[in-house]
């Protein structure tokens, strides 16, 4: 369960009051972008006046990516390592990332530039407006993906269309999403699969969500780190929901 640590402002309107930002990065052997990204997020906050945190939960990366964020978090103040001791998984690692955020807004994007850093002050400003959640979306105009082969695109789309019945939100399993903290204070998040916007998106407790359009880049160094038992963690955790949709239902 996500114990989050700070004092939450509830549903009341609180969308002047100037809010800080935690995102949380998961990585594994992404020694060749991670030192690059955090450097544009650092600019990135800076030029839009966010009080930014930066947290980066590292699965025991065997290129050292872990130990480089680690040296670097040394300098620099708005930076948090989690080290864990091996591949663990990118949902329990978010969540890892989400219990030790200091925000009053919390974020998470992929390590690999397939998402724009210039999106994220966009995102937050949505929040400051007055969202509750805010999601990256490529299926909305303005939106789209480059650079992916057929099968992917076939993929993504399957995996849309079974997670649409959860959900009006046009990419439901986006990975780049931002919240208010009290969207998961007390939830139950499951570590299954690697789509947790999802489980955001289905078990959260919000009001009004955005969805802000960007385009959807492919990593131009490291290794993606989707497999077929991935995609069979997907299926589980669609089923997982599923299951806590009708328990709610029947309640």
């Amino acid at each position: 369960m996500c114990a989050l640590t700070k004092p939450l402002v509830l549903f009341g309107d609180d969308s002047l009051k100037k809010k800080s930002l935690s995102i949380v990065i998961p990585t594994y052997n992404e020694g060749e972008n991670i030192l690059k990204l955090i450097r544009s997020l650092s600019e990135a906050f800076r030029k839009n006046s966010v009080s930014g945190e930066i947290i980066i939960v590292d699965d025991n990366s065997p290129d050292g990516t872990g130990k480089l964020c680690a040296k670097l978090s040394e300098k620099q103040k708005n930076m948090v390592v989690i080290r864990r001791p091996g591949k663990l998984g990118l949902s329990s690692a978010v969540i890892d990332g989400f219990n030790r955020a200091s925000g009053d807004v919390i974020g998470v994007m992929d390590a690999d530039f397939s998402h724009p850093v210039g999106i994220i002050p966009k995102m937050f400003k949505e929040v400051e407006k007055g969202a509750d959640l805010v999601i990256g979306s490529r299926y909305i105009k303005g939106g789209r993906t480059e650079g992916w082969p057929l099968k992917r695109k076939i993929t993504s789309w399957g995996a849309t269309m079974i997670a649409l019945p959860f959900t009006r939100v046009r990419d439901p399993v986006s990975g780049l999403f931002m919240f208010r903290r009290h969207v998961i204070e007390g939830i139950k998040l499951s570590p299954i699969g690697y789509k947790i916007g999802l489980e955001v998106i289905v078990k959260g407790r919000y009001k009004k969500v955005v969805e802000v359009p960007y385009v959807f880049v492919n990593r131009k160094a490291g290794k993606t780190k989707l497999d077929v038992r991935e995609y069979v963690n997907y299926v589980r955790q669609v089923l997982s929901l599923l299951a806590h949709r009708l328990s709610g239902k029947l309640k």
